[in-house]
């Protein structure tokens, strides 16, 4: 530690720190427009100096300076009061003054600092900037003539976002930050370079002229797309979302945002949200009032609960509440006495529910968020790892780039990870992911390395013993990983002092289920990597709240039927009464004409939502909910963290939280009531081993990491076999960048980024084919076949293609079945 004065005030800080971070941590506050505590220091305002004693005053940058033993430091001499002045007085030389028509005013720093050292005259004269302004992409107008050359956008794009967008261009007078030949800018629209942008030079056009900066209600909440759990501060005015409010204190991420929390707000507005309740009336859906739709609902459940509790089911998003999951269980499990309840298809989940589970005693991960910065070695499986959780792909270019991690990815395609610095990839045939983790398992039994404390844990000789047809030579065949890359993962991986494994899991990725979890654990468990700092297995829940749903057991417990039986049943007749809450079952379930087939042939269907789904349409009764903006409650991100849910606005129309609705039917079935999200949550903490001890009210703005028992075993995992089709391309699905399920269809900001599906091809691919970028191709499967435009890439394998799963219009599940691969054959 460094002891030092500033103005006057004993200060102690580490070594480590600038003037500016001593200062910072003292109370004493140091004008700034270039500085941002996530990105390395840049001293190119100037608005910091200060003066330090054993200097003999001269005047320094406190960003860009380290503290010593002993300095005295003073930072509001007459001499820098005038030398900020001066500062101000050269950035006001060329920035245009249009602050009244500028969307920044109230939240601009120029603007503060000028009025705060009462700049209202400039000794100098100079022609302002005429640059042009960039209004071709509908997210980010820039406007270089207001830009202050601070340099925060092109250091946060390069540091955190690692795309690098933006650059300074030309010298002196002419400087600017520039892009691309200084064209429009193209990349991936994250809107971090507007979240720091200390002026108007860089603003969001969905937000411009919706309001004035002070007029914002600002509430703070979480996001309600992945499972990062990013902390969000929503400005409201007028009962309406206006935007997201940029807090670089906030969150394990510093107020860090992707595409869809930072523009894909606009969903909670839309004007296709869902006002009243529906009913279908001669086979036409019509506006109906609550008791009217409640009652019908109610008195089927009833007549279920009273002569067969087996013929109902529930389908429910993971993007509801802990508090209102947990009493959409109750209402089936206690109010009706039926165990068919699932989400996400059934099969997305279960990397948690089913293998993790087994495998450590809990369905949740061996690992937390902050691990990606800590450890030594990082493995990822599938590049995806960055689309599905972008702002976990921050962390792990800020752990690549700043701490030295050794980042290792096994994937079947390359990606925006690949390029990062010393990156290694190793392509694989698709699904064969288990295949190579056994492997690596067996190289590192064979030659002994092996963590003492493995032998010890259940389960560990089955394993060994299972693990002989999993040789080195065996599956490098198998999965077209050569042999040499195979032994040289698994020894750097056994002799890295820490290593974390990172698996995302959702919708699109039907192969990364109990299997591929339970092979990443046991390797985890087998070099004795997990329970440490930087070490296990981070799964990375696909929504906000998959971990929640995980964690209150979301799915059938004692015998019910999972997603895919209670369609089946639906088709059958087996099941009679279908009540599906969030999810839209015919755009993210797979086969889409067997799914709609189901919902058909039910006799009587409930759509609980916030639009008209897909799925909606086909309903008997239709209720409005409310958006993650409308309510309180909490949501578990995938790093074990239960966050505070926060009321922004009041309800739309006649939209009900789904605590509301669930909470009506509960007590209609004859159970007590909650009495509030308080007690609910209470029981949770009652009934959730992990969040004993907690309390609704006891929860922070920064939430509670739950810590977890482990009971450790090895569990052998089994790969499905991947039959090809003789002449056929494999098509994978996953995440597209800017889109999470299918919410984000609804979130403008996504939609203006990536509107519609596609299919990815190779580019030799492209070339026998005779395709091109945006030339319309037909895919077929076995299933069916969908009309796409082509994008044609250098990072898909020969053979290979790839297909987002979000879209309504030409659905990537209408020719998938919820394998892991589909082969397909492709044409113009």
């Amino acid at each position: 530690m460094v002891n030092l004065t500033i103005d006057g005030k004993q200060v102690t800080v580490p070594k480590d720190a600038t003037i500016y971070d001593a200062a910072k941590s003292a109370g004493i506050r140091i004008p700034i427009l270039c500085h941002d505590k996530k990105l390395h220091p840049f001293g190119g305002c100037r608005m910091c100096l200060v003066e330090v004693e054993q200097m003999k005053g001269r005047q320094i940058p406190a960003c860009t300076t380290p503290v010593t033993e002993g300095m005295i430091v003073n930072t509001m001499t007459p001499e820098i009061i005038q030398a900020r002045k001066l500062v101000l007085e050269l950035l006001l030389l060329k920035h245009p003054i249009d602050c009244p028509v500028c969307d920044a005013a109230g939240d601009c720093d120029l603007q503060n600092l000028t009025y705060e050292y009462q700049v209202n005259s400039n000794r100098f004269q100079d022609e302002k900037f005429q640059h042009q302004i960039d209004y071709q992409n509908p997210l980010i107008e820039r406007d270089m003539n207001r830009c202050v050359h601070c340099g925060k956008c092109a250091r946060i794009c390069d540091e955190i976002v690692s795309f690098g967008a933006y650059t300074f261009i030309n010298r002196g007078l002419e400087a600017k930050i520039g892009t691309e030949f200084d064209g429009p800018l193209n990349c991936e629209f994250c809107g971090s370079c507007v979240s720091v942008c200390p002026v108007g030079a860089l603003v969001s056009r969905p937000f411009k002229f919706k309001a004035r900066w002070w007029s914002l209600n600002k509430v703070k909440t979480v996001c309600s797309y992945c499972g990062t759990g990013c902390q969000l501060t929503l400005g409201v005015k007028d009962n309406k979302v206006l935007t997201t409010v940029y807090d670089e204190n906030q969150g394990f991420h510093n107020g860090q945002l992707c595409t869809r929390g930072r523009f894909g707000y606009q969903f909670v507005n839309s004007d296709k949200r869902l006002k009243t309740p529906l009913v279908k009336k001669n086979g036409k859906l019509e506006e109906a009032s609550w008791e009217e739709a409640l009652g019908l609902v109610h008195q089927r459940l009833a007549d279920a609960k009273s002569v067969g509790a087996s013929s109902v089911a529930g389908l429910v998003t993971p993007r509801l509440t802990n508090e209102e999951l947990y009493l959409f269980k109750q209402l089936f499990n206690k109010g009706i006495g039926s165990d068919n309840i699932d989400h996400s298809a059934g099969y997305a989940h279960d990397a948690l529910t089913a293998g993790a589970a087994e495998s450590l005693g809990y369905p949740a991960s061996p690992a937390s968020i902050s691990d990606i910065q800590t450890t030594n070695l990082l493995l990822v499986v599938k590049t995806d790892a960055y689309e599905t959780h972008p702002v976990l792909g921050f962390e792990v270019n800020l752990g690549v780039k700043r701490k030295g991690v050794n980042l290792r990815i096994v994937s079947d395609k390359k990606g925006k990870l690949s390029k990062l610095p010393n990156a290694i990839t190793y392509v694989h045939k698709p699904a064969s992911e288990v295949l190579l983790f056994n492997a690596l398992a067996k190289v590192i039994v064979d030659e002994g390395l092996a963590d003492s404390s493995a032998s010890s844990l259940p389960g560990y000789d089955d394993f060994v013993k299972n693990l002989g047809a999993c040789a080195p030579a065996i599956v490098a065949a198998q999965s077209g990983m050569p042999i040499e890359d195979i032994t040289t993962l698994a020894r750097d991986y056994a002799k890295a002092e820490k290593a974390l494994i990172m698996l995302p899991i959702g919708l699109a990725y039907p192969g990364h289920g109990k299997a591929l979890a339970q092979a990443t654990i046991n390797l985890a468990l087998l070099t004795g990597k997990i329970g440490k700092e930087g070490c296990g297995v981070l799964i990375m829940g696909e929504k906000n709240n998959s971990q929640g749903a995980a964690d209150l057991r979301i799915h059938p417990v004692a015998g019910g039927r999972d997603a895919m039986a209670i369609l089946d049943g639906c088709a059958s007749g087996a099941i009679k009464t279908l009540y599906v809450v969030g999810e839209n079952p015919v755009i993210s379930y797979p086969n889409r004409k067997k799914v709609e087939a189901a919902l058909d042939a039910v006799e009587f269907l409930v759509v609980q939502d916030l639009f008209m789904t897909e799925t909606a349409s086909k309903a008997d009764v239709v209720l409005p909910a409310c958006s993650f903006a409308e309510k309180n409650g909490t949501f578990t991100s995938a790093g074990k963290a239960i966050q505070r849910v926060r009321k922004a606005i009041d309800t739309i129309g006649m939209a009900r939280s789904d605590f509301d609705i669930f909470n009506s039917l509960y007590s209609t079935l004859g159970c007590d009531s909650f009495k509030g999200l308080s007690e609910a949550f209470a029981e949770i903490a009652s009934v959730v081993p992990s969040y004993s001890g907690l309390t609704f009210d006891g929860l922070d703005e920064n939430g509670s990491v739950y810590s977890v028992a482990n009971k450790l075993r090895f569990v052998s995992s089994v790969a499905d076999g991947q039959e090809s089709a003789a002449g056929a391309m494999a098509l994978i699905t996953g995440s597209a960048l800017n889109h999470c399920g299918t919410l984000s269809l609804h979130g403008e900001g996504p939609m203006y980024v990536c509107p519609e599906g596609y299919v990815e091809l190779n580019s030799g691919d492209a070339k026998k084919l005779g395709v091109e970028n945006d030339q319309t191709l037909t895919v077929k499967s076995s299933v069916g076949e969908v009309k796409l435009k082509a994008k044609v890439s250098m990072r898909m394998p020969e053979g290979v293609v790839f297909a987002p799963y979000h879209f309504s219009e030409m659905s990537i599940n209408s020719i998938t079945n919820g394998a892991p691969v589909t082969w397909v054959t492709i044409s113009k």
